[in-house]
């Protein structure tokens, strides 16, 4: 029984607590999954802070939050988003986005009162990667039904294999699976038996994960996962000096990518797209799309970016310290639109993607700032001290996310945001836990 395992003052009663607080939590990861369910997710979101209050004692409250640092750092960056919605003119706007943004004032609120043992929080994440396997796997073996019931090879790719059944755009997806990628490295080093049947699983799972990325043929998801790996790799061979299998390794990488890059060749196409960054406001035709061959003549993923930055860029300088306030950014864009007349961007309600472009826009040089050291540089700076790799290669992996996506304004990318970012936080190396004061009378 997973309560029994958690450090609480009163067993039985919290034993109780705990058990629907580490079920709601595994329910809330299998709904990240199941498409058009978000009142079942947001309700298990606020059961879980619920019973994290009931079963905290109020004396402790303090010494519960003087203990997650990280997570009260993100929670200090929603209130900053909450005045920013307060000095808007637009507040119903403010607070329809602020309304997207909750699940990042949840999750850190309810985590920084949890205080389960690492065993149990092991165990939540390697719920998480089983959860995105099978999902991946059901969605995957969907897109290739109709690829040979349509005779499109597209249904192969893309948002294909994420939304169709899952309800995920690739972009947003590809997060989903970079974080599973990088929890099995994790669950993988902590085991030392590498030979165990569960971490020959765990082998394998990298590899069709890894091949799930390349055929979502997301942009950054794919080249955040290379960056973090390779510079994982290269960590790894300094610390242990083991240049050969390194070598073997990147070497076989490689020959997996011309393998893949000749089977399914539209992944290595839609990369060629960010060299197309060349564009004309009043283009009003379509963006191009993997079911078709690349029209120049079409907006692509680079000449949308490039266009919807300059229209970002003159906000900015127009309001540079607070921004436009987070109630006025939509309307402050939909005029700069109607200024430069992108039809494409008025007609498609497009947003920066790009969240610290959105954040500069909105709140200005000091939201982000603020922003920049909240959520990336204190908690990274905590974790290499603490030597936390997982949570290191976790929030970086999310910040490269962020660079091309408005990851805050939709729910697919928030959910799994505000979910991971605080779980990582709570996350040890082995060879840590020794240093990890629980504090068994916290409840």
């Amino acid at each position: 029984m997973p309560g029994s395992l958690f450090l609480f003052k009163d067993i039985k009663t919290s034993a109780k607590h705990g058990t629907v607080i580490y079920y709601s939590i595994l329910a809330y990861i299998v709904s990240l999954f199941i498409k058009n369910i978000p009142v079942i997710s947001n309700g298990l979101m606020i059961l879980i802070l619920v019973f994290a209050i009931i079963n905290t004692s109020r004396k402790n409250y303090f010494k519960q939050f003087g203990k997650e640092k990280v997570n009260i750092g993100i929670i200090l960056f929603f209130v900053f988003q909450l005045l920013s919605v307060f000095f808007s003119s637009d507040k119903s706007s403010g607070f329809n986005i602020l309304s997207l943004r909750v699940p990042l004032l949840i999750f850190p609120l309810a985590f920084c009162l949890i205080d389960f043992d690492q065993k149990i929080w092991k165990s939540i994440l390697f719920f998480y990667v089983f959860a995105t396997i099978i999902a991946s796997m059901v969605g995957f073996l969907y897109g290739s039904y109709l690829a040979r019931l349509e005779n499109n090879t597209a249904y192969f790719y893309n948002d294909n294999i994420s939304e169709l059944l899952l309800g995920k755009q690739a972009a947003y997806f590809g997060l989903y699976i970079n974080v599973a990628i990088l929890a099995i490295v994790y669950l993988l080093k902590e085991n030392k038996d590498k030979a165990k049947p569960g971490n020959i699983l765990l082998f394998i799972s990298i590899f069709w994960l890894l091949f799930i990325n390349y055929m979502l043929a997301s942009k950054m998801s794919t080249l955040s996962l290379v960056v973090i790996l390779i510079s994982a790799l290269f960590i790894n061979i300094i610390r242990k000096k083991k240049v050969l299998e390194g070598f073997i390794l990147v070497f076989g990488v490689l020959i997996a990518i011309v393998i893949l890059d000749n089977v399914f060749p539209k992944t290595i196409d839609r990369f060629k797209t960010v060299t197309q960054t060349g564009f004309s406001f009043e283009n009003t035709n379509a963006e191009n799309s993997l079911d078709t061959r690349f029209d120049s003549a079409k907006w692509s993923s680079g000449s949308t970016r490039m266009a919807l930055w300059t229209c970002g860029r003159e906000i900015f300088v127009k309001h540079p310290i607070f921004g436009t306030g987070l109630g006025d950014i939509r309307n402050s864009l939909k005029e700069k639109y109607a200024d430069k007349h992108f039809e494409y961007a008025l007609n498609t309600n497009k947003n920066l993607h790009c969240q610290y472009f959105d954040i500069a826009v909105s709140m200005g040089a000091v939201g982000l700032l603020l922003f920049l050291f909240l959520f990336f540089a204190y908690p990274i700076k905590v974790f290499i001290s603490n030597r936390q790799d997982f949570a290191v290669s976790v929030f970086i992996c999310v910040g490269l996310c962020l660079l091309t996506e408005n990851m805050f304004d939709r729910l697919q990318g928030e959910q799994i945001i505000a979910f991971i970012l605080p779980l990582s936080v709570k996350i040890f190396d082995v060879k840590e836990e020794a240093l990890i004061d629980y504090q068994p009378d916290t409840y």
